[in-house]
Parts: structure tokens; sequence; C-alpha cells
């Protein structure tokens, strides 16, 4: 769905939010956009009324529609429930700043508050059993290390020193660096850079140093969990062994594509290009989650970023028995508290 029309009231409901929540960090907004989007689309399929009024569609000042449709018709898992539900208590604060008292929208807010305990009360019961959910059930079968060997389908294509192979390059690259750092999307809009890049002058650019063919630095100083706007400490990181042959290879691939780093963009690249390579683009995190799902694609099962974690973080556990050193050294790595470790990671299959 794409039309003036369309737009427009996207634009007007993402102004709403942004009333609530002015200091939004720029990578939140670029998600809340997508879920209003998605949200917006089922709305006008069910034949809900998406006239605009004070800034959100009309059927939103009606709760129990909106829930019920969230509840029955829309398909969608309980944690997507609690984001969506999540996002109507963000309209509701964005409308209760712009319009007076009286406007509906305090009261509207209790009853989407009321919804949102609920669910997350349920999410967090089922969190505390460790349940995985339908499709997690496949990663009970899938191993750390057969995960790394896996990766040799895509090497054997660039084995040869004139290999021209882009994507096998960078599909044994990126798997690399998630074997060995076990990120998010991070990589999505990572540069790769022959200079170490300013703080000052690049506050938020997450990137790889490629500082020679052994020596490469992982900087990550904006993500989930790390805010450079509130002066968090970034991650540095070297990367070595196979993943640092991985970067070795995919540099040497491009070269062999006349596309070589250190001769555009001031010593600097995308990770991951966009088609447009003479842009100098990278992708967006969803088309990076896509592809990503090549990587192990031999699996019937999607291996997605967060598979990867949750397969790591139940290696750690199974292979070190829970040893609190080893558990830490994994919470570290991923990046997240270990309350998060243990509800949302660490899986029990019957």
């Amino acid at each position: 769905m794409s039309n003036p029309e369309y737009e427009n009231a996207i634009a007007v409901i993402m102004k709403q939010i942004k009333k609530g929540n002015e200091k939004m960090k720029d990578s939140t907004l670029k998600t809340y956009t997508r879920m209003v989007r998605k949200m917006y689309a089922r709305m006008v399929e069910s034949g809900l009324d998406t006239d605009i009024q004070m800034g959100l569609p009309k059927c939103i000042f009606v709760p129990a529609d909106i829930l019920k449709e969230i509840e029955t018709s829309w398909a969608v898992r309980d944690s997507t429930k609690k984001n969506m539900i999540s996002l109507m208590l963000s309209m509701c604060k964005g409308g209760a700043e712009e319009y007076p008292h009286g406007s509906g929208f305090e009261n509207m807010y209790k009853e989407y508050r009321k919804a949102f305990d609920i669910i997350k009360a349920s999410n967090e019961a089922k969190q505390i059993k460790q349940e995985p959910t339908e499709k997690e059930g496949a990663l009970q079968n899938i191993k750390f290390d057969e995960l790394k060997r896996g990766l040799s389908y895509h090497f054997n294509k660039v084995r040869k020193l004139k290999a021209d192979d882009i994507e096998s390059a960078m599909l044994n690259m990126i798997g690399h660096i998630h074997i060995d750092q076990v990120l998010r999307n991070e990589c999505a809009t990572m540069l790769m850079s022959r200079e170490y890049l300013d703080k000052s002058s690049y506050p938020k650019t997450n990137f790889i140093w490629v500082k020679g063919r052994n020596h490469k630095l992982l900087v990550i100083r904006d993500n989930k969990v790390r805010n450079a706007d509130r002066g968090d400490e970034p991650k540095e990181v070297y990367l070595k062994g196979a993943v640092n042959t991985a970067i070795n290879k995919y540099i040497s691939v491009l070269a062999n594509n006349d596309k070589v780093l250190g001769q555009t963009h001031n010593d600097r690249m995308p990770l991951i290009h966009s088609n447009k390579w003479e842009d100098g683009e990278c992708i967006t995190s969803s088309h990076y989650s896509q592809l990503f799902k090549k990587v192990w694609s031999k699996y019937d099962e999607d291996i997605t970023t967060t598979s990867i974690r949750k397969i790591y973080a139940m290696d750690v556990r199974e292979k070190y028995k829970g040893n609190l050193v080893k558990e830490k050294e994994a919470c570290e790595k991923l990046d997240h508290s270990q309350d998060t470790h243990n509800k949302h990671y660490i899986l029990h299959f019957d």
C-alpha cells in the first residue's frame, strides 16, 4: 500500500508518537514507523475507520474494537500483540501532550494499559517457564559448532585467488562475524574503514577498522542497548582468527570486482552495500534480516540473528554446566543482562 493519502496518514500518526517521546532514538523511530505501517495496513484490510481524528485513525478511539482485532483477527504472536498495544500507548501519550484534558486520551490510555499489563504478565509467565515458541522448536537440534562448519559451503565458492562471487564472500563474512561476536543487526549499517573513525565526527557510526591484514577492530557506538546520545561507552573488540580471514577474503573478492576499499569515500565503504554501489549506501535492517537467512539456508527453518544468539547462549550453558563466570562472559558478549539472558535466550525443550 503506497499512495499520498496513506503516506500522509503515517506521517500524522508518527508526529503524534514523537510528541510523547521526544528523546526517542533514530533507530527506534524507524522501528515505530515500520510498526505503524503494518498496523495501519491491517486496519484498512479489516475495514476499520482509518480517517484521521486528532492525529490518529478514528478506530483507535474505541479500544475494545482494536483489542478484539489484535486478539482474534490479526493472527500475531503474543510478543507482537504486546508490541502493538505498546504502540497504542505511545499514540495516546502523544495525543495527551497535544490535546487538552477531556479529549479522551487519558481514558484510552487506561484501557490500553490494562490490556498491555495482561499480555505482559502472560508473556513473562511463559518466559519464566522458558518454553520455546513453535518456530524456536527447530533450534533444539542445531549446535553452535555445526553452524561454524556450515560456513565452509560459502567459503569454498571463493577459495580461489581470483574468486569474484561477492555474495558468497559476503555471506561467509557475516556468518563468521555473527559466530564470533553474536551481534544483532548492527552489520546492516556498519562501515568498513582503512582509518579509525573519530568519535567527534562519527558519534553513532558502527564500523570495522581494517588497520591491517591481521588487525581488524569492531567498534559499536550505538545499538539497541548502547545509546551514543546518552554518552554510553562504545564496545571495541579485535576480530581474530577465522573472522579476520573471512573479512580479508571479502575485501579481496570486492577488489576482484573493481570495488577497492581505500579508493572511494575517503577510505571507507558500507560493510554490506545496497544495490547502489556508486552511492556508497548501506542496506536497511529489514533487508539485512532477509539477507542473513541465506547464510544457513540449508536448514528447513530460517536461521536469524536472534536464533544465533539463542543457540550460542544455550551452547554455553550446556557446555559449561551453568558456570557463573562463563554465564557472565556470555551475557557480556551478547550485550544484555542476566535477567534478559535467562528469560529470553535459554529455552527448555520437552
